[in-house]
């Protein structure tokens, strides 16, 4: 990777998806950088809504159309490429669900006429079996029937029982299938067309809005053994409990580590596979034209909009918002699994200053980026920062899982450091505390 300093020049950007949650605050922040923006967005309807108006500065132009794009491009000194469809909104009350399997016979007895299979809370049954089983490590605590607290998990830190009743769990796993093809449509086919454009029209610098869930699962260890890159973890472990992954000779308890960029991308879901698609586009484009990409990894994602006046689905995606969303209902968040999974969580202010320094470093070749805060923190400690600020109930663990969930992902952003001199100037205490009472007080 090479390394060049920041352009002295004003630079002229095209930025696409300059109407989204991100792009936004990238937008804002280029020209208060004093960059001219050529700013453009398709508008999607799953993020803006059915016919939404289109905001001042921005043209709405679709980048899978070359013929709208080749004017655009002339002139234009680097790509800031954001625009893509995104993953529906996982709030709470929103569409049927589907259920995980029943634990007890009289617990299947009760299962829906729909086929739907009930989901349970972790209760003091499942301590049991995970004691019996040899799955309890120091940790995390539930709070069980008879009022006394037990460990399980790792880092969960202090929650309670869930609710005797049963609850919902979105159903991300077919309908995230069922909307491979739109993001195979917008965010593959039109990064195609808009590098084949960029390379006609001579324009030969890219930065690219990628995501962490191009990893998929995290990086592992076992004492000296390692590194592990694990699959998906059994169901009948999860059933018992056991949320943590195991080496599969020892069974020993794998550690998360922190990923580099050169850690093997394994996509979870259709939105991952796109992401990894749009990274793998620009890199042949840079190995076929000679051209510099800057890819941008963008951690977990939170913060209010730019333009709070205008909702925008995408940025009540993801399980910073549907917390809050819990939150501002009166309810108990509630956390998957045992609450102890890790995550890095960043600011979206802080994704526009990288995306930023992206625009105004000249890289050469292709340079991966992780964006992230650097403070990684478990699901049960994001919920209880939030929950605090909000004096709203505490978060409730419900055993709930979903086969496909990555346990622990974290990676390291010392690249970036170097590359960009990113730092995160937000941290998560106080920008999850900040986000949550935002809506309050608007």
């Amino acid at each position: 990777m090479s390394e060049g300093g920041p352009q002295a020049d004003r630079t002229r950007v095209l930025l696409t998806g300059a109407a989204g949650y991100i792009g936004s605050h990238v937008r804002r922040a280029l020209i208060a950088a004093g960059h001219e923006v050529i700013a453009i967005d398709t508008l999607l309807d799953s993020v803006h809504g059915f016919d939404p108006t289109v905001p001042e500065g921005v043209s709405r132009v679709d980048i899978r159309n070359p013929d709208a794009l080749e004017p655009l491009l002339r002139g234009v000194d680097v790509v800031c490429h954001l625009a893509a469809a995104v993953p529906i909104p996982d709030l709470p009350d929103q569409g049927p669900g589907r259920w995980v399997p029943p634990r007890t016979a009289a617990e299947r007895a009760d299962v829906p006429e729909d086929g739907r299979t009930l989901i349970r809370p972790l209760d003091g049954r499942d301590i049991g079996a995970l004691r019996a089983a040899g799955g309890v490590e120091p940790g995390g605590r539930v709070q069980t029937s008879a009022g006394r607290r037990e460990d399980v998990g790792h880092g969960a830190g202090p929650c309670v029982r869930g609710p005797a009743e049963p609850v919902r769990e979105p159903a991300r796993g077919p309908m995230e299938m069922q909307r491979a093809a739109v993001y195979a449509t917008h965010n593959d086919a039109g990064t195609a067309v808009l590098l084949a454009a960029m390379e006609r029209a001579g324009v030969r610098r890219l930065v690219l809005a990628s995501s962490v869930a191009v990893y998929g699962e995290g990086r592992y260890r076992a004492g000296r053994q390692g590194p592990f890159f694990p699959g998906l973890r059994r169901r009948p472990d999860l059933d018992r409990g056991l949320f943590d992954h195991r080496a599969p000779r020892t069974g020993d308890l794998l550690t998360w580590e922190s990923l580099g960029e050169d850690a093997p991308l394994r996509p979870r879901s259709a939105y991952a596979a796109s992401k990894v698609a749009q990274e793998h586009y620009a890199l042949a484009w840079v190995a076929s034209t000679g051209s510099a990409a800057t890819v941008l990894r963008y951690h977990h994602v939170y913060g209010e909009a730019a333009d709070s006046a205008r909702p925008l689905r995408s940025a009540e995606s993801g399980v910073v918002a549907r917390f809050r969303a819990e939150l501002l209902a009166g309810r108990s968040p509630k956390v998957f699994e045992d609450g102890g999974q890790v995550r890095d969580f960043v600011h979206v202010r802080d994704v526009a200053a990288a995306t930023v320094a992206a625009v105004e470093r000249r890289l050469a070749g292709f340079v991966p980026l992780n964006i992230a805060s650097g403070q990684p923190l478990t699901l049960w400690e994001v919920a209880s920062t939030m929950a605090k600020a909000l004096d709203g109930p505490a978060p409730v663990v419900s055993g709930q899982y979903r086969i496909t969930d990555i346990r622990h992902l974290v990676a390291n952003p010392e690249r970036a450091r170097h590359a960009l001199e990113f730092n995160a100037r937000t941290g998560p205490g106080v920008g999850l505390a900040g986000y949550a009472t935002a809506a309050v007080e608007r």
